[in-house]
């Protein structure tokens, strides 16, 4: 494991964090932002689910784990990119549940030298205990 980390760090949640609950002026401003036109991201009635994209907007209150932050230069780093699970669709009145965790931590050399991902898992689930959605975001830094 690169950086010289404690593996017992990947898996473990450190942090969770409830907002919500979600309007139906804020799925439909969400799509509409992207273009969408379909209606049942657009119009609001009982029809009316999130963007499968709406996801995304989700962080949690800590960006990484106390551990992370003293080996990582976190001003160093970018958005290398997002895999995402759909579940249940998000829906006007939920209240999302975004549970963190570390999921993995790489490196790899390029061209221009040595490159640590860290892929940051967000679960999210609404108030059922339905899984709305799992983003895995993933952040390389130099």
């Amino acid at each position: 494991m690169p950086l010289a980390l404690d593996p017992a760090i990947i898996g473990r949640e450190f942090d969770r964090t409830v907002e919500g609950p979600v309007t139906a002026d804020e799925l439909v401003a969400f799509a509409r932002a992207l273009g969408e036109t379909r209606p049942e991201y657009t119009e609001a009635g009982p029809a009316l689910v999130a963007h499968p994209t709406y996801c995304v907007r989700f962080r949690g209150g800590r960006f990484y784990p106390e551990e992370l932050l003293k080996l990582i230069d976190v001003r160093s780093g970018f958005d290398a990119g997002k895999d995402i699970q759909l579940g249940a669709p998000v829906r006007p009145g939920d209240t999302i549940e975004v549970r963190s965790t570390v999921h993995e931590v790489y490196e790899k050399t390029g061209r221009t030298g040595s490159m640590v991902f860290v892929v940051i898992r967000y679960t999210l689930s609404n108030q059922r205990g339905e899984m709305l959605a799992i983003v895995d975001n993933r952040f390389m830094h130099r």
